[in-house]
């Protein structure tokens, strides 16, 4: 009997003590947001310079290293007398299917221009499918955004302040770091080199 019962008043006493406490865990949602997590990938942006032109140049890495095919892009040559980017070609079309995207990342990490970011926004929800295909227009950061940086976090080195310059990257040279998980517990790991 004993055993029955004294999971009851345990259950009990804690109902009891949230009860009284001030700390709050419900969100009023739509009037007061649920914060997210810093890391979280959720709706798709493609970024400009500071000069307001477009950072993607229609590589197609990131429609290459899409799981699902969520990704649509035709290129065209760039205007030499009114450029849309600082490359030889820009992203006439790029489409994007919300409905097919499983939000993995792998597009943002594949980007060389850091063109392609994930932002924190989660409302994504429509009443119909055709409006889960984002065009160029509904994608592109307005002229006055300033471009933050693709980093999702995945890496236990500090974020920088500003978009990597292709002159401070160099892919192939070996950062050797020591991290320290625990106390005591030294892991050495690459930076940017995968093999």
């Amino acid at each position: 009997m004993k055993n029955k019962v004294t999971p009851f008043f345990v259950g009990l006493w804690i109902t009891i003590k949230h009860f009284f406490n001030p700390h709050k865990f419900t969100y009023q949602y739509p009037e007061e947001p649920k914060p997210v997590y810093p890391r979280s990938r959720w709706l798709h942006k493609l970024q400009r310079y500071d000069d307001g032109k477009e950072r993607c140049i229609a590589c197609m890495l990131c429609a290459a290293s899409c799981p699902p095919e969520a990704i649509y892009i035709e290129a065209e040559e760039n205007p030499p007398d009114n450029p849309y980017t600082h490359g030889e070609r820009y992203a006439k079309v790029w489409d994007l299917d919300l409905g097919r995207c499983i939000f993995c990342g792998n597009c943002v990490e594949a980007c060389p221009e850091e063109a392609l970011i994930m932002t924190q926004k989660y409302e994504l929800s429509v009443y119909n499918r055709k409006d889960l295909i984002l065009h160029k227009d509904d994608l592109l950061a307005k002229i006055d955004e300033k471009p933050r940086v693709a980093w999702q976090g995945n890496y236990p080195e500090k974020i920088p302040d500003k978009p990597l310059e292709h002159k401070d990257y160099d892919p192939l040279k070996k950062v050797e770091k020591p991290v320290t998980i625990k106390k005591g517990v030294v892991i050495k790991y690459r930076a940017h080199n995968f093999k």
